[in-house]
């Protein structure tokens, strides 16, 4: 992924460790000392502290888009494999980023994210939608079922069960908690 220009990866950087050190809050002072850079920096770069947030989270959903994008993903294999291996990239990308738990828990409840994270989860639900709808064509899973809302609820179980176990302590392994979450949809798709 590009990097961005200094000043606004500086801020997106600082923001990053800010939101972790503040348990999900960005003190703008503590924001400027940590990136060097002034408030002025900040609204030339994002017009809003919301704006630099809505920042955050759209970096961090563009990494997990790549991370499960269809290139990342074995050919020519079962329809249920490859969407496998999918789920454990899902899992993988949140286990590996420390800012995963607060953007699903805590993050996305300030106003200006909710409006993005409803769009960005109606955009996942769609896109597992078309997939299931697929996976009906290639005879793995029941066309009895409705693509578009098992796709709308699986997405949603994903998302809440990945915020499920990144909480647990001890946390599962990638391993584990890929499986389990595997073994939810699956289940739900009564893959073949």
């Amino acid at each position: 992924m590009a990097r961005a220009p200094v000043g606004r990866q500086q801020l997106l950087d600082a923001a990053r460790a800010e939101l972790l050190a503040g348990n999900g809050q960005v003190d703008l002072h503590s924001l400027k000392r940590r990136s060097g850079l002034s408030t002025g920096a900040l609204y030339h770069h994002f017009g809003s502290k919301a704006g630099l947030l809505v920042a955050v989270y759209e970096q961090f959903h563009a990494g997990l888009v790549a991370a499960i994008a269809d290139d990342t993903l074995p050919a020519g294999v079962h329809w249920g494999e490859r969407e496998r291996v999918r789920t454990h990239h899902f899992v993988e990308y949140h286990f590996a980023d420390p800012l995963a738990e607060l953007l699903l828990t805590r993050i996305v409840r300030e106003p200006e994210l909710a409006e993005l994270e409803s769009g960005t989860l109606d955009r996942l639900a769609g896109a597992a939608g078309r997939n299931i709808r697929q996976g009906q064509l290639d005879g793995d899973i029941s066309p009895g079922i409705d693509a578009e809302l098992a796709g709308a609820c699986i997405i949603g179980a994903l998302r809440y069960g990945i915020a499920d176990q990144l909480r647990r302590n001890p946390r599962p392994s990638t391993e584990d908690a890929a499986a389990r979450l595997w073994d939810v949809i699956a289940g739900a798709l009564t893959i073949r």
